[in-house]
């Protein structure tokens, strides 16, 4: 696959890989922003081969008071490396 072009996620082919993605996503916007969000599960998101893989991902995760909430997660990924770093996350 050509870099550069971001795909769809298909929910199918590596969801455990995908899942973890998440979850990593939301303990570090946690660690960063000194917030109590639990990871649920990613909906949505897409990949782009870069050095290494961007994933945009859209997660469903709770904050303290348990209200469920939509957040995009920017996580760049080279496992190589083994190297994970987030480089956005918003509420949406």
């Amino acid at each position: 696959m050509a870099s550069g072009g971001w795909k769809p996620i298909n929910a199918a082919e590596n969801d455990k890989e995908v899942e973890e993605i998440g979850s990593f996503a939301v303990e570090e916007h946690n660690k960063e922003a000194n917030a109590g969000l639990s990871f649920v599960r990613v909906v949505g998101g897409r990949t782009q081969v870069v050095s290494g893989t961007n994933y945009d991902l859209t997660i469903s995760a709770k904050d303290v008071a348990g209200v469920l909430g939509t957040y995009e997660a920017l996580v760049w990924v080279k496992p190589w490396e083994n190297f994970k770093k987030l480089t956005s996350f918003k509420k949406v």
